[in-house]
Protein backbone atom coordinates (compact mmCIF):
# COMPACT_ATOMS: atom_id res chain seq x y z
CA UNK A 1 0.00 0.00 0.00
CA UNK A 2 2.93 2.10 0.85
CA UNK A 3 4.65 1.50 -2.39
CA UNK A 4 1.16 2.18 -4.33
CA UNK A 5 0.85 6.04 -2.56
CA UNK A 6 4.90 6.84 -3.20
CA UNK A 7 4.39 5.98 -6.90
CA UNK A 8 0.62 7.80 -7.26
CA UNK A 9 2.28 10.42 -5.56
CA UNK A 10 5.80 10.33 -7.89
CA UNK A 11 3.85 10.84 -10.57
CA UNK A 12 1.55 13.27 -9.57
CA UNK A 13 4.82 15.40 -8.65
CA UNK A 14 6.61 14.83 -11.80
CA UNK A 15 3.02 16.11 -13.46
CA UNK A 16 3.12 18.83 -11.83
CA UNK A 17 6.37 20.16 -12.38
CA UNK A 18 5.68 19.35 -15.80
CA UNK A 19 2.74 21.27 -15.67
CA UNK A 20 5.01 24.15 -14.05
CA UNK A 21 7.49 24.36 -16.86
CA UNK A 22 4.64 24.04 -19.82
CA UNK A 23 4.88 26.73 -22.53
CA UNK A 24 0.88 27.34 -22.00
CA UNK A 25 1.47 29.24 -18.95
CA UNK A 26 1.24 32.97 -19.26
CA UNK A 27 4.56 34.52 -19.87
CA UNK A 28 4.40 38.29 -20.29
CA UNK A 29 3.38 39.15 -16.34
CA UNK A 30 6.44 37.73 -15.25
CA UNK A 31 8.20 39.67 -17.65
CA UNK A 32 6.55 42.89 -16.90
CA UNK A 33 6.95 41.82 -12.93
CA UNK A 34 10.69 41.87 -13.28
CA UNK A 35 10.26 44.94 -15.47
CA UNK A 36 8.93 46.74 -12.74
CA UNK A 37 11.92 46.07 -10.67
CA UNK A 38 14.13 47.49 -13.08
CA UNK A 39 12.29 50.76 -12.89
CA UNK A 40 12.07 51.08 -9.49
CA UNK A 41 13.58 54.61 -8.47
CA UNK A 42 12.33 56.18 -11.49
CA UNK A 43 11.64 59.65 -10.54
CA UNK A 44 7.62 60.79 -10.15
CA UNK A 45 8.88 64.39 -11.60
CA UNK A 46 10.94 65.90 -14.14
CA UNK A 47 12.63 67.60 -11.23
CA UNK A 48 13.81 70.23 -13.51
CA UNK A 49 10.16 71.34 -14.42
CA UNK A 50 7.10 70.78 -13.48
CA UNK A 51 4.45 68.08 -14.80
CA UNK A 52 1.67 69.86 -17.03
CA UNK A 53 -0.99 68.02 -15.04
CA UNK A 54 -2.89 68.58 -17.74
CA UNK A 55 -3.86 64.77 -19.52
CA UNK A 56 -5.66 65.71 -22.44
CA UNK A 57 -2.59 68.07 -23.47
CA UNK A 58 -0.94 67.53 -27.06
CA UNK A 59 2.56 67.32 -28.23
CA UNK A 60 2.73 69.30 -31.51
CA UNK A 61 4.50 68.03 -34.50
CA UNK A 62 6.57 69.76 -36.86
CA UNK A 63 3.89 71.55 -38.57
CA UNK A 64 4.74 74.30 -35.57
CA UNK A 65 7.15 76.28 -37.06
CA UNK A 66 4.84 77.15 -39.99
CA UNK A 67 7.14 76.33 -42.64
CA UNK A 68 5.73 73.95 -45.36
CA UNK A 69 9.48 73.31 -46.83
CA UNK A 70 9.93 71.68 -43.87
CA UNK A 71 7.25 69.71 -43.53
CA UNK A 72 7.14 68.80 -46.84
CA UNK A 73 11.06 67.66 -46.94
CA UNK A 74 10.19 65.32 -43.78
CA UNK A 75 7.45 63.61 -45.57
CA UNK A 76 9.47 63.05 -48.10
CA UNK A 77 12.84 61.42 -46.03
CA UNK A 78 9.56 58.97 -44.78
CA UNK A 79 8.96 58.55 -47.97
CA UNK A 80 12.27 57.57 -49.92
CA UNK A 81 15.19 57.27 -47.53
CA UNK A 82 16.83 53.56 -48.07
CA UNK A 83 17.75 52.70 -44.94
CA UNK A 84 14.31 53.53 -43.22
CA UNK A 85 12.91 51.24 -46.65
CA UNK A 86 15.57 48.67 -45.48
CA UNK A 87 14.08 48.68 -41.78
CA UNK A 88 10.93 48.15 -42.64
CA UNK A 89 11.82 45.01 -44.24
CA UNK A 90 12.37 43.79 -40.59
CA UNK A 91 9.14 44.14 -40.31
CA UNK A 92 8.30 41.70 -42.97
CA UNK A 93 10.90 39.20 -41.70
CA UNK A 94 9.11 39.47 -37.93
CA UNK A 95 5.79 38.90 -39.64
CA UNK A 96 7.29 36.17 -41.75
CA UNK A 97 8.60 34.56 -38.61
CA UNK A 98 5.80 34.30 -36.83
CA UNK A 99 3.75 32.70 -39.79
CA UNK A 100 6.39 30.06 -39.65
CA UNK A 101 6.14 30.04 -35.56
CA UNK A 102 2.34 29.65 -36.01
CA UNK A 103 2.48 26.91 -38.36
CA UNK A 104 2.85 24.44 -36.06
CA UNK A 105 -0.43 24.83 -34.38
CA UNK A 106 -2.39 23.69 -37.55
CA UNK A 107 -2.34 20.22 -39.20
CA UNK A 108 -0.22 19.84 -42.33
CA UNK A 109 -1.68 17.99 -45.18
CA UNK A 110 0.77 16.44 -48.17
CA UNK A 111 -0.03 14.37 -51.22
CA UNK A 112 1.65 12.73 -54.12
CA UNK A 113 0.88 11.23 -57.43
CA UNK A 114 3.44 9.40 -59.05
CA UNK A 115 3.97 6.99 -61.87
CA UNK A 116 6.87 3.98 -62.40
CA UNK A 117 7.74 1.71 -64.86
CA UNK A 118 9.85 -1.67 -64.87
CA UNK A 119 10.84 -4.01 -66.80
CA UNK A 120 12.36 -7.82 -67.01
CA UNK A 121 15.81 -7.19 -68.64
CA UNK A 122 15.82 -10.42 -70.99
CA UNK A 123 12.00 -9.31 -71.94
CA UNK A 124 11.58 -5.51 -72.45
CA UNK A 125 7.99 -4.79 -71.56
CA UNK A 126 7.24 -1.76 -69.43
CA UNK A 127 4.73 -1.84 -66.86
CA UNK A 128 3.38 1.31 -65.43
CA UNK A 129 2.25 1.52 -61.87
CA UNK A 130 0.66 4.36 -60.93
CA UNK A 131 -0.04 5.43 -57.17
CA UNK A 132 -1.65 8.53 -55.33
CA UNK A 133 -1.68 9.15 -52.09
CA UNK A 134 -3.14 11.76 -49.23
CA UNK A 135 -1.87 12.29 -45.52
CA UNK A 136 -3.30 14.77 -43.09
CA UNK A 137 -1.27 14.74 -39.69
CA UNK A 138 -1.63 16.58 -37.03
CA UNK A 139 0.49 17.25 -33.86
CA UNK A 140 -1.15 18.71 -30.44
CA UNK A 141 0.98 21.23 -28.66
CA UNK A 142 1.16 19.01 -26.01
CA UNK A 143 4.04 20.78 -23.95
CA UNK A 144 3.46 24.40 -25.12
CA UNK A 145 6.89 24.59 -26.83
CA UNK A 146 5.07 25.37 -29.92
CA UNK A 147 2.63 28.28 -28.16
CA UNK A 148 5.94 30.07 -26.30
CA UNK A 149 7.57 29.82 -29.62
CA UNK A 150 4.14 31.91 -30.85
CA UNK A 151 4.40 34.46 -28.12
CA UNK A 152 8.23 34.86 -28.68
CA UNK A 153 7.66 35.72 -32.01
CA UNK A 154 4.68 37.92 -31.80
CA UNK A 155 6.82 39.96 -29.11
CA UNK A 156 9.61 39.61 -31.71
CA UNK A 157 7.13 41.58 -34.01
CA UNK A 158 6.04 44.37 -32.12
CA UNK A 159 9.92 45.03 -30.77
CA UNK A 160 10.68 45.31 -34.60
CA UNK A 161 7.68 47.78 -35.14
CA UNK A 162 8.31 49.72 -32.74
CA UNK A 163 11.93 50.10 -33.42
CA UNK A 164 11.04 51.03 -36.84
CA UNK A 165 9.01 53.78 -35.26
CA UNK A 166 11.70 55.30 -33.55
CA UNK A 167 13.65 54.99 -36.63
CA UNK A 168 11.04 57.10 -38.52
CA UNK A 169 10.91 59.33 -35.79
CA UNK A 170 14.48 60.04 -35.33
CA UNK A 171 14.53 60.50 -39.27
CA UNK A 172 12.18 63.15 -39.21
CA UNK A 173 14.32 64.92 -36.43
CA UNK A 174 17.82 64.34 -38.66
CA UNK A 175 15.70 65.93 -41.78
CA UNK A 176 14.42 68.70 -39.47
CA UNK A 177 17.94 69.13 -37.91
CA UNK A 178 19.88 68.98 -41.36
CA UNK A 179 17.10 71.66 -42.67
CA UNK A 180 17.95 74.23 -40.28
CA UNK A 181 21.40 73.70 -40.57
CA UNK A 182 21.03 74.72 -44.08
CA UNK A 183 19.34 77.91 -43.49
CA UNK A 184 21.66 78.83 -40.70
CA UNK A 185 24.74 78.12 -43.01
CA UNK A 186 23.14 80.65 -45.66
CA UNK A 187 22.63 83.38 -42.65
CA UNK A 188 26.33 82.90 -41.90
CA UNK A 189 26.93 82.68 -45.33
CA UNK A 190 24.97 86.56 -45.53
CA UNK A 191 26.84 87.67 -42.90
CA UNK A 192 30.27 86.99 -44.25
CA UNK A 193 29.17 88.93 -47.44
CA UNK A 194 27.90 91.89 -45.66
CA UNK A 195 31.31 92.32 -43.58
CA UNK A 196 33.47 91.37 -47.22
CA UNK A 197 31.41 94.44 -48.34
CA UNK A 198 32.53 96.39 -45.26
CA UNK A 199 36.27 95.23 -45.67
CA UNK A 200 36.09 96.14 -49.31
CA UNK A 201 34.72 99.72 -48.62
CA UNK A 202 37.27 100.10 -45.66
CA UNK A 203 40.39 98.99 -47.82
CA UNK A 204 39.12 101.54 -50.70
CA UNK A 205 39.16 104.15 -48.39
CA UNK A 206 42.61 103.18 -46.89
CA UNK A 207 43.97 102.49 -50.07
CA UNK A 208 42.70 106.56 -51.14
CA UNK A 209 44.59 107.81 -48.03
CA UNK A 210 47.37 105.87 -48.53
CA UNK A 211 47.55 107.46 -51.83
CA UNK A 212 47.54 110.58 -50.38
CA UNK A 213 50.52 109.94 -47.82
CA UNK A 214 47.82 110.24 -44.84
CA UNK A 215 48.32 106.80 -43.70
CA UNK A 216 51.39 104.38 -43.15
CA UNK A 217 51.85 101.38 -45.07
CA UNK A 218 51.19 99.45 -42.05
CA UNK A 219 47.70 100.37 -42.07
CA UNK A 220 47.39 99.29 -45.75
CA UNK A 221 48.55 96.18 -45.16
CA UNK A 222 46.17 95.42 -42.22
CA UNK A 223 43.58 96.26 -44.57
CA UNK A 224 44.69 94.01 -46.93
CA UNK A 225 44.83 90.88 -44.59
CA UNK A 226 41.61 91.62 -43.05
CA UNK A 227 40.08 91.59 -46.85
CA UNK A 228 41.24 88.37 -47.58
CA UNK A 229 39.98 87.06 -44.88
CA UNK A 230 36.79 88.02 -45.45
CA UNK A 231 36.69 86.77 -49.06
CA UNK A 232 38.22 83.30 -47.34
CA UNK A 233 35.14 82.93 -45.05
CA UNK A 234 33.11 83.79 -48.08
CA UNK A 235 34.34 80.89 -50.06
CA UNK A 236 34.27 78.54 -46.83
CA UNK A 237 30.43 78.98 -46.10
CA UNK A 238 29.67 78.87 -49.50
CA UNK A 239 30.74 75.25 -49.28
CA UNK A 240 29.50 75.00 -46.12
CA UNK A 241 25.94 75.63 -47.43
CA UNK A 242 26.68 73.28 -50.27
CA UNK A 243 27.43 70.40 -47.54
CA UNK A 244 24.66 71.10 -45.62
CA UNK A 245 22.26 70.52 -49.07
CA UNK A 246 23.97 67.09 -49.54
CA UNK A 247 23.38 65.99 -46.30
CA UNK A 248 20.18 66.98 -46.19
CA UNK A 249 19.25 65.61 -50.12
CA UNK A 250 21.08 61.87 -48.50
CA UNK A 251 18.38 61.95 -46.31
CA UNK A 252 15.79 62.84 -48.17
CA UNK A 253 16.87 59.37 -50.60
CA UNK A 254 18.13 62.03 -53.64
CA UNK A 255 21.30 61.98 -55.66
CA UNK A 256 22.52 64.99 -55.02
CA UNK A 257 22.24 68.11 -57.17
CA UNK A 258 22.46 71.02 -54.73
CA UNK A 259 18.61 71.86 -55.32
CA UNK A 260 17.34 72.52 -52.13
CA UNK A 261 14.70 75.17 -50.87
CA UNK A 262 14.33 76.53 -47.55
CA UNK A 263 13.15 79.91 -46.16
CA UNK A 264 15.27 83.06 -45.93
CA UNK A 265 15.19 83.37 -42.11
CA UNK A 266 15.03 80.94 -39.44
CA UNK A 267 11.24 80.09 -37.74
CA UNK A 268 10.47 81.25 -34.14
CA UNK A 269 11.11 78.37 -31.68
CA UNK A 270 7.90 77.04 -30.47
CA UNK A 271 7.32 76.65 -26.26
CA UNK A 272 8.77 73.87 -24.66
CA UNK A 273 6.69 70.55 -25.05
CA UNK A 274 4.34 69.98 -22.79
CA UNK A 275 5.06 67.00 -19.74
CA UNK A 276 3.14 64.00 -19.02
CA UNK A 277 3.98 61.58 -15.88
CA UNK A 278 7.57 60.22 -16.30
CA UNK A 279 6.92 56.82 -16.17
CA UNK A 280 3.82 56.97 -18.87
CA UNK A 281 5.97 59.27 -20.54
CA UNK A 282 9.14 57.03 -20.78
CA UNK A 283 7.50 53.75 -21.34
CA UNK A 284 5.43 55.42 -24.26
CA UNK A 285 8.72 56.03 -26.23
CA UNK A 286 9.36 53.60 -29.18
CA UNK A 287 12.64 52.66 -27.87
CA UNK A 288 11.43 51.98 -24.68
CA UNK A 289 8.50 49.76 -25.78
CA UNK A 290 10.81 48.07 -28.20
CA UNK A 291 12.96 47.09 -25.42
CA UNK A 292 9.70 46.02 -23.37
CA UNK A 293 8.64 43.65 -26.17
CA UNK A 294 12.36 42.33 -26.55
CA UNK A 295 12.48 41.45 -22.88
CA UNK A 296 8.28 39.64 -23.15
CA UNK A 297 10.31 37.44 -26.62
CA UNK A 298 13.52 36.77 -24.72
CA UNK A 299 11.18 35.40 -21.64
CA UNK A 300 9.38 33.01 -23.80
CA UNK A 301 12.63 31.87 -25.35
CA UNK A 302 13.71 31.07 -21.98
CA UNK A 303 10.65 29.11 -21.52
CA UNK A 304 11.36 26.75 -24.78
CA UNK A 305 14.91 26.25 -23.60
CA UNK A 306 13.61 25.23 -20.06
CA UNK A 307 11.13 22.50 -21.82
CA UNK A 308 13.70 20.98 -23.08
CA UNK A 309 14.84 19.68 -19.59
CA UNK A 310 11.61 17.57 -18.89
CA UNK A 311 10.62 14.87 -20.82
CA UNK A 312 8.27 15.48 -23.61
CA UNK A 313 4.98 14.13 -23.95
CA UNK A 314 4.13 14.24 -27.51
CA UNK A 315 0.94 13.89 -29.47
CA UNK A 316 0.25 12.53 -33.16
CA UNK A 317 -3.09 12.06 -35.12
CA UNK A 318 -2.96 11.29 -39.14
CA UNK A 319 -5.42 10.21 -41.69
CA UNK A 320 -4.05 8.63 -44.72
CA UNK A 321 -5.27 7.77 -48.22
CA UNK A 322 -3.67 5.59 -50.75
CA UNK A 323 -3.95 3.57 -54.16
CA UNK A 324 -1.39 1.81 -56.22
CA UNK A 325 -2.52 0.21 -59.59
CA UNK A 326 -1.53 -0.23 -63.04
CA UNK A 327 -4.12 1.30 -64.62
CA UNK A 328 -4.55 5.06 -64.99
CA UNK A 329 -7.88 5.15 -65.15
CA UNK A 330 -8.33 3.28 -61.62
CA UNK A 331 -6.22 5.59 -59.96
CA UNK A 332 -8.71 7.50 -57.95
CA UNK A 333 -10.18 4.27 -56.30
CA UNK A 334 -8.93 4.56 -53.05
CA UNK A 335 -8.20 1.33 -51.54
CA UNK A 336 -6.76 2.21 -48.04
CA UNK A 337 -7.86 4.76 -44.91
CA UNK A 338 -5.86 4.76 -42.21
CA UNK A 339 -6.44 6.34 -39.56
CA UNK A 340 -3.62 6.60 -36.56
CA UNK A 341 -3.06 8.18 -33.12
CA UNK A 342 -0.47 7.90 -30.97
CA UNK A 343 1.33 9.30 -28.06
CA UNK A 344 5.00 8.98 -26.82
CA UNK A 345 7.15 10.21 -23.76
CA UNK A 346 10.74 10.51 -24.44
CA UNK A 347 13.71 11.86 -22.30
CA UNK A 348 17.23 12.47 -22.91
CA UNK A 349 18.97 10.35 -21.04
CA UNK A 350 22.49 11.49 -21.43
CA UNK A 351 23.91 14.30 -23.41
CA UNK A 352 27.07 15.41 -22.28
CA UNK A 353 25.50 18.75 -20.62
CA UNK A 354 24.02 20.02 -23.79
CA UNK A 355 20.34 20.83 -22.16
CA UNK A 356 21.61 22.88 -19.13
CA UNK A 357 24.21 24.64 -21.36
CA UNK A 358 21.68 25.70 -23.28
CA UNK A 359 19.35 27.08 -20.51
CA UNK A 360 22.38 28.44 -18.24
CA UNK A 361 22.77 30.65 -21.96
CA UNK A 362 19.30 31.92 -22.10
CA UNK A 363 19.44 32.40 -17.95
CA UNK A 364 22.38 34.77 -19.24
CA UNK A 365 20.16 36.28 -21.88
CA UNK A 366 17.23 37.01 -19.77
CA UNK A 367 19.49 38.82 -17.39
CA UNK A 368 21.29 41.31 -19.73
CA UNK A 369 17.99 41.99 -21.27
CA UNK A 370 16.76 43.20 -18.07
CA UNK A 371 19.68 44.41 -17.66
CA UNK A 372 20.00 46.21 -20.89
CA UNK A 373 16.27 47.42 -20.14
CA UNK A 374 17.03 48.94 -17.10
CA UNK A 375 19.92 50.99 -18.64
CA UNK A 376 17.30 51.90 -21.70
CA UNK A 377 14.72 53.64 -19.29
CA UNK A 378 17.75 55.56 -17.04
CA UNK A 379 19.00 57.06 -20.37
CA UNK A 380 15.54 57.31 -21.89
CA UNK A 381 14.58 59.69 -18.45
CA UNK A 382 17.98 61.09 -18.75
CA UNK A 383 17.49 62.18 -22.49
CA UNK A 384 14.40 63.96 -21.62
CA UNK A 385 16.03 66.37 -18.71
CA UNK A 386 19.20 66.84 -20.83
CA UNK A 387 16.92 68.34 -23.90
CA UNK A 388 14.82 70.35 -21.66
CA UNK A 389 17.60 71.80 -19.58
CA UNK A 390 19.85 72.29 -23.16
CA UNK A 391 16.47 73.80 -24.55
CA UNK A 392 15.93 75.78 -21.46
CA UNK A 393 19.35 77.09 -21.38
CA UNK A 394 19.23 77.93 -25.28
CA UNK A 395 16.49 80.24 -24.54
CA UNK A 396 18.16 82.37 -21.78
CA UNK A 397 21.40 82.70 -23.60
CA UNK A 398 19.31 83.91 -26.51
CA UNK A 399 18.34 87.02 -24.77
CA UNK A 400 21.78 87.93 -23.59
CA UNK A 401 23.16 87.24 -27.14
CA UNK A 402 20.75 89.27 -28.74
CA UNK A 403 21.37 92.19 -26.47
CA UNK A 404 25.07 92.00 -27.01
CA UNK A 405 24.57 91.14 -31.19
CA UNK A 406 22.75 94.53 -30.67
CA UNK A 407 25.13 96.53 -28.95
CA UNK A 408 28.07 95.49 -31.19
CA UNK A 409 26.00 96.39 -34.14
CA UNK A 410 25.41 99.73 -32.59
CA UNK A 411 28.88 100.19 -31.88
CA UNK A 412 30.71 99.10 -35.24
CA UNK A 413 27.88 101.30 -36.60
CA UNK A 414 29.05 104.25 -34.87
CA UNK A 415 33.05 103.32 -35.14
CA UNK A 416 32.77 102.80 -38.92
CA UNK A 417 31.16 106.20 -39.40
CA UNK A 418 34.16 108.03 -37.15
CA UNK A 419 36.46 105.67 -39.32
CA UNK A 420 35.02 107.53 -42.42
CA UNK A 421 35.51 110.48 -40.81
CA UNK A 422 39.39 110.20 -39.99
CA UNK A 423 38.83 110.15 -36.72
CA UNK A 424 39.17 106.43 -35.19
CA UNK A 425 42.23 104.23 -36.17
CA UNK A 426 41.96 101.30 -38.70
CA UNK A 427 42.92 98.58 -36.03
CA UNK A 428 39.87 99.97 -33.65
CA UNK A 429 37.34 99.62 -36.21
CA UNK A 430 38.52 96.45 -37.27
CA UNK A 431 37.96 95.10 -33.83
CA UNK A 432 34.54 96.39 -33.23
CA UNK A 433 33.94 94.85 -36.60
CA UNK A 434 35.16 91.23 -36.10
CA UNK A 435 33.10 92.11 -32.62
CA UNK A 436 30.07 92.58 -34.25
CA UNK A 437 30.62 89.51 -36.72
CA UNK A 438 31.16 87.39 -33.71
CA UNK A 439 27.81 87.87 -31.87
CA UNK A 440 25.96 88.16 -34.54
CA UNK A 441 27.01 84.57 -35.64
CA UNK A 442 26.61 83.19 -32.40
CA UNK A 443 23.50 84.16 -32.30
CA UNK A 444 22.36 82.70 -35.69
CA UNK A 445 24.02 79.43 -33.99
CA UNK A 446 21.88 80.19 -30.92
CA UNK A 447 18.61 80.26 -32.63
CA UNK A 448 19.35 77.15 -34.80
CA UNK A 449 20.55 75.13 -31.81
CA UNK A 450 17.32 76.32 -30.31
CA UNK A 451 15.41 75.06 -32.81
CA UNK A 452 17.08 71.72 -33.01
CA UNK A 453 17.33 71.11 -29.33
CA UNK A 454 13.03 71.65 -29.67
CA UNK A 455 13.65 68.51 -32.21
CA UNK A 456 15.08 66.54 -30.14
CA UNK A 457 13.43 67.34 -27.25
CA UNK A 458 10.19 66.49 -28.74
CA UNK A 459 11.63 63.25 -29.88
CA UNK A 460 13.07 62.49 -26.11
CA UNK A 461 9.32 62.78 -25.05
CA UNK A 462 8.31 60.27 -27.67
CA UNK A 463 6.33 62.84 -29.94
CA UNK A 464 4.93 61.76 -33.30
CA UNK A 465 6.58 64.81 -36.00
CA UNK A 466 3.99 63.98 -38.55
CA UNK A 467 0.75 64.18 -36.04
CA UNK A 468 0.08 65.84 -32.97
CA UNK A 469 -0.29 63.30 -30.18
CA UNK A 470 -2.00 63.61 -26.71
CA UNK A 471 0.80 63.40 -23.81
CA UNK A 472 1.35 59.50 -23.28
CA UNK A 473 -0.67 57.33 -20.66
CA UNK A 474 -0.53 54.27 -19.30
CA UNK A 475 -3.10 52.84 -22.51
CA UNK A 476 0.64 53.80 -24.70
CA UNK A 477 2.60 51.35 -22.38
CA UNK A 478 3.84 47.79 -23.90
CA UNK A 479 1.84 46.12 -20.97
CA UNK A 480 -1.35 47.51 -22.20
CA UNK A 481 -0.43 46.78 -25.80
CA UNK A 482 -0.17 43.24 -24.89
CA UNK A 483 -2.77 42.50 -22.71
CA UNK A 484 -5.48 44.08 -25.69
CA UNK A 485 -3.64 41.98 -27.91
Amino acid sequence: MTKTLLTRGSAAGVLAAMLSACGHLPIAPQAFEDMSAKRAGLPTDWTIAPMTGDATAIVADFSVFGDPNLTAYVAEALENNRSLRATAENIRQSEALLRQARSGLFPSLFGSVGVNASTPVDDFNLNEIYSVSATAAYAPDVMGDVSASVRASIAGLRSTEATYEFARRQLAAQTARAYFAIIEAKLQLELNRRSLNRAKESNRITQARFDEGSVARDDLVLDQSDLASAEDSVIAFEASVRTAERALETLLGRFSRNQVTTAAVLPSPPEAPPLGVPEFTIRSRPDVVAAEYNLIQVFAQNRVARLARWPQLNGDISLALSNTTPEASDLFDIDDLIFRIGASLADTLFDGGLIEGRIDASDAVKRGALERYGQTVIEAYNDVLDSLDQFTTLRARSRSLTTASDAARETLRLGELRYSEGSQALLDVLIVRNRADVAESALISNRRALLEQWVLLHLALGGDPVAPSPLPSAAATAEVRWQDR
